[in-house]
């Protein structure tokens, strides 16, 4: 991932699917997403205010 501030632009690998990203507030989070579980994104008042991951193991 490369991010240029000046322009705020930023180019992301769209061939990885272990990545998730979230803009708030001009810059680009990025989250690893588990193998198995799931991603909860939580918004309030319309911005993403929290990022809860639940990781399960297959067996």
């Amino acid at each position: 991932m490369s991010v240029n501030t000046e322009k705020m632009t930023a180019e992301i690998d769209l061939m990885n699917n272990k990545k998730m990203y979230v803009v708030k507030d001009g810059q680009l989070i990025e989250h690893d997403l588990p193998d198995y579980g799931e991603v909860v994104v939580t918004m309030i008042s319309g911005k993403t205010a929290f990022i809860d991951t639940k990781i399960k193991r297959k067996v």
